[in-house]
């Protein structure tokens, strides 16, 4: 089967990869800078190995000592990174893919189309609830409707569901901070963990999810999906945690940035996570996200909408 380098392999989102892999029978190199947890994760499961790797300055000796098919970079966070690693797997003629919501990040990888395409191999980003999933939904929604006037994206994540150092880096990266909204057919700004707001979870046949705050984060669909439907509808996204009372602490702690008291947030990363480890006992085990879609089909107002519930703190 197929050799597969997984980048961040034992960390929140990487292990399920991992295993998802593995059971279909891939050999995946489990690859982190503690050798330590790769061989802890990987210790009696069939098609697992340990590798012990820094990304920045190891990965290509590692690409050609293994010769992986694929590289799977799970590890982030992506928010500022540079194309270094998909740069990397296209030097050694490899496959790469990532699970990045970051918005630059993702809707700049079109920037390696040449170099991928003249080296054989595929370069995907973005592989994660947004853009991959949302776009899916959108696109399905979109159908029939010529003239979409707003889409409206939402994530709440369980307490127990994964928040390791990427996810709360990636959130912190635009704290406070001026996003580009495309609004009323034209480009304004909102502040990142501003704008917030309730939203509800449903589906026919299974208990809500009722009443989660979320509120405004920077990622790749509110640059791409204007861009990709009919009448370049209005987008936002809005994510937040289970816990009002952890989205009124970032909400407040947006404002010092957005006063321009801190220019960032980043060393307040390591005091989030222990505070998360602190709770992650409490609350429920399920998820939600939803894409609703508003627009003129056959000359009617007409409202779409997708939900996704993730139970057993596994998403979304």
């Amino acid at each position: 089967m197929t050799r597969v380098l997984l980048l961040g392999g034992y960390g929140g989102f990487g292990t399920r990869i991992a295993l998802r892999l593995a059971n279909d029978g891939h050999d995946v190199l489990v690859a982190g800078r503690s050798l330590e947890k790769a061989e802890r994760f990987c210790a009696g499961r069939p098609h697992l190995a340990p590798l012990a790797l820094d990304r920045d300055h190891d990965l290509s000796e590692a690409l050609a000592l293994h010769r992986p098919a694929v590289v799977v970079d799970a590890a982030g966070p992506f928010q500022g990174a540079s194309y270094d690693v998909p740069r990397a797997c296209i030097a050694a003629g490899c496959h790469y893919l990532d699970i990045a919501d970051a918005r630059d990040f993702v809707t700049n990888i079109g920037s390696l189309d040449a170099e991928a395409r003249a080296a054989g191999v595929v370069v995907i980003s973005g592989a994660s609830s947004v853009p991959a999933l949302s776009g899916a939904a959108a696109r399905t929604l979109a159908e029939g409707i010529g003239d979409i006037r707003a889409v409206e994206i939402a994530i709440s994540a369980s307490n127990r569901a994964t928040a390791g150092p990427s996810v709360t880096k990636a959130i912190f990266s635009y704290l406070g901070r001026p996003i580009r909204l495309w609004r009323g057919r034209r480009w304004t700004i909102g502040y990142g963990w501003q704008d917030m707001r309730r939203e509800t979870f449903a589906i026919d046949g299974h208990p809500p999810i009722e009443q989660r705050r979320v509120a405004l984060a920077d990622v790749p669909d509110l640059a791409l999906l204007p861009e990709r439907l009919a009448g370049r509808p209005t987008v936002t996204f809005r994510a937040g945690t289970e816990f009002a009372v952890h989205n009124r602490m970032l909400w407040l702690a947006s404002w010092l940035v957005r006063w321009g008291w801190f220019a960032a947030l980043d060393p307040l990363v390591p005091l989030a996570l222990r505070l998360q480890r602190l709770t992650a006992r409490l609350g429920s085990d399920r998820s939600g996200m939803i894409v609703r879609m508003f627009g003129i089909a056959e000359g009617k107002r007409v409202e779409r909408r997708w939900t996704l519930i993730a139970n057993d703190g596994i998403g979304p």
